[in-house]
């Protein structure tokens, strides 16, 4: 029997987060996709809340998709706070893209 049939791959939630929106993974630490134009089709992204604002953890590719995405974002779960500022893990374009 191989270790993969003895421990299999097991997910917390059984789909991802639709398009503008999230899904809360820990107390104030919202998970959210970000489509990619390419074989690797998406990026997890995270916003932080601290009670007062929002951090946003990676931002997505600079594309009028993921423009789209944020903007559902801003007008729906995160309006009433503002954006207090916007950690990038890398320089990956699919992670600083839209930082701007």
């Amino acid at each position: 029997m191989s270790s993969e049939s003895q421990n299999p791959i097991r997910y917390p939630f059984s789909q991802a987060p639709a398009k503008g929106e999230w899904i809360e993974v820990a107390p104030g630490v919202f998970w959210l996709q970000m489509a990619l134009p390419m074989a690797l089709d998406h990026i997890n992204l995270y916003v932080l809340d601290d009670g007062d604002g929002w951090y946003i953890v990676d931002t997505g590719m600079k594309t009028g998709d993921t423009q789209e995405r944020w903007q559902l974002l801003f007008d729906g779960p995160m309006a009433g706070k503002p954006l207090k500022g916007v950690i990038c893990t890398h320089m990956h374009p699919d992670h600083i893209g839209q930082a701007g």
